[in-house]
């Protein structure tokens, strides 16, 4: 992997336009991450889980990989991409991680034909390289989710989960690696809360 290179842009006559984030590739790379693994449940809800496409925080929607600066100006690399826009890959990974779990019956997509009894709205509140602190980065990933019940439309719970990994080195390969490992950690801590949120006892009425 080619390293990623911060150019400066009052250096190379760029003024305030475009990334700061250049190499001299003709074509980003594209990166995929995987789920990681969670906690198995001691047994599954007879629920079905329908999870939601997850809003993003402004400036994370997209397949761009987000960037921070010392200015907290949002960025992001020139040279690498999600394989699909932000949203639909964290909606992929937890469905997979949620499954994996084994605490409900089933867990569908909103795109499903089929109904959820319970329904899960997730939020991306950070997924960047903080370089903030200097170089290598220190990754961030930020979740946040509201669990819901169909029948009624009764908010169960609110569940968070957040990952901070620094890069062992600023080059792409390090990069993603530090992403995968902060997305496991609040991914891990979400799905957790969102099925003891759902496993735990309620009042009934």
């Amino acid at each position: 992997m080619k390293a990623l290179y911060l150019l400066i842009p009052a250096a190379l006559g760029l003024g305030a336009c475009g990334s700061v984030f250049q190499t001299h590739e003709t074509a980003p790379t594209v990166y995929e991450l995987r789920a990681g693994a969670v906690a198995a449940a001691a047994a599954p809800l007879p629920a079905t889980l329908r999870v939601a496409r997850p809003r993003a925080r402004p400036g994370l929607g997209s397949e761009h990989i987000a960037v921070t600066l010392a200015d907290r100006r949002l960025d992001a690399y020139g040279a690498a991409r999600w394989s699909s826009p932000l949203p639909a890959l964290v909606e992929s990974l937890l469905i997979a991680g949620l499954r994996s779990s084994g605490a409900w019956a089933a867990v569908v997509p909103e795109q499903s034909e089929f109904g959820g009894d319970y329904v899960l709205q997730p939020e991306i509140e950070s997924f960047e390289a903080d370089y903030s602190a200097g170089a290598p980065p220190t990754v961030r990933v930020r979740l946040r989710a509201e669990l819901g019940q169909n029948a009624g439309r009764r908010l169960v719970a609110v569940a968070e989960g957040s990952g901070s990994v620094r890069a062992t080195a600023d080059r792409q390969r390090e990069v993603i690696a530090a992403f995968e490992s902060a997305y496991g950690e609040a991914a891990a801590a979400l799905i957790a809360a969102i099925n003891a949120a759902a496993a735990a006892p309620r009042p009934a009425g």
